[in-house]
């Protein structure tokens, strides 16, 4: 964890708490059982004397922020703001003394905050997450427009989208991993096999693996160019690429956003 700072969201661990919290709120969750959660979560950071401190001050003063402090998070906080550990940390490793000052004053002023009045409980606008609807084996066709599909001698060529799996786009929106090809000229392929023979898009090679897959980025219904694509049909049996590197744990895949899927697969079918 990193610390680059004596203000108390300059460190990685204060950030991560502030960060989780405000985020399992939004998908839903009670203040009971994020703050439960964060606790189990985060338990070996909590058994450590120099991590502890940070982990309850930083979540105490969220929960404050927002009108939620829980009475055992707010004691927990305090017994370390008293018990005078985490300042006692920075003199111990050598801060300057203008840092040590600023944390003294950043601590002193959330004891003096976590012991006030609380405002009013704030509400959490929830998570508003998508899910493409397109099937395992849907294809759709894209016709290539761009100018860069031009200078690339692709202009009013295809590509020809296919869903192979599904991909979780933070914070939980559901986008298809796809296969991409490009048609060899400016009609679609009417059949099964001549799809099959057209050559796959690579979106990542090395000396040790090759990559096919596409994320296809789509936080919203109006994110896909729904204008600009043709269902050709669902081809669940298609081949895949020989040569595909897929680990056993898994494949870490390129996301693209369809605003940028000329300039990337164009780039990548000339390159890779």
């Amino acid at each position: 964890m990193g610390i680059w700072g004596p203000k108390l969201y300059q460190d990685d661990i204060a950030e991560d708490v502030r960060y989780e919290y405000k985020d399992q709120l939004k998908r839903g969750k009670t203040n009971e059982e994020v703050t439960e959660e964060l606790i189990n979560s985060n338990e070996e950071i909590i058994l450590d004397e120099d991590e502890a401190p940070v982990f309850w001050f930083a979540l105490a003063d969220t929960q404050w922020n927002l009108g939620r402090l829980l009475p055992h998070v707010k004691e927990k906080a305090i017994e370390y703001l008293d018990d005078g550990s985490n300042l006692n940390k920075w003199k111990r490793e050598g801060g300057s003394e203008k840092e040590y000052k600023t944390r003294e004053k950043v601590l002193r002023e959330l004891k003096e905050k976590l012991l006030s009045p609380m405002p009013e409980e704030k509400k959490i606008s929830q998570y508003r997450l998508y899910k493409c609807q397109w099937n395992v084996g849907d294809i759709f066709a894209y016709r290539l427009e761009s100018e860069i599909a031009k200078k690339a001698g692709l202009f009013n060529r295809y590509l020809l989208i296919r869903k192979e799996s599904e991909n979780i786009w933070h914070p939980g929106h559901v986008i298809p991993n796809v296969y991409i090809q490009i048609t060899n000229d400016t009609e679609l392929p009417k059949t099964k096999k001549e799809i099959s023979e057209l050559r796959y898009v690579k979106s990542f090679k090395s000396t040790e693996q090759t990559k096919y897959l596409f994320a296809m980025i789509s936080t919203s219904k109006r994110m896909i160019p729904n204008d600009r694509l043709e269902f050709i049909g669902n081809y669940t049996d298609l081949p895949t690429p020989k040569d595909e590197y897929i680990p056993m744990d898994g494949i870490e895949i390129y996301g693209v956003f369809w605003r940028e899927i000329e300039d990337i697969v164009i780039d990548r079918y000339l390159t890779l």
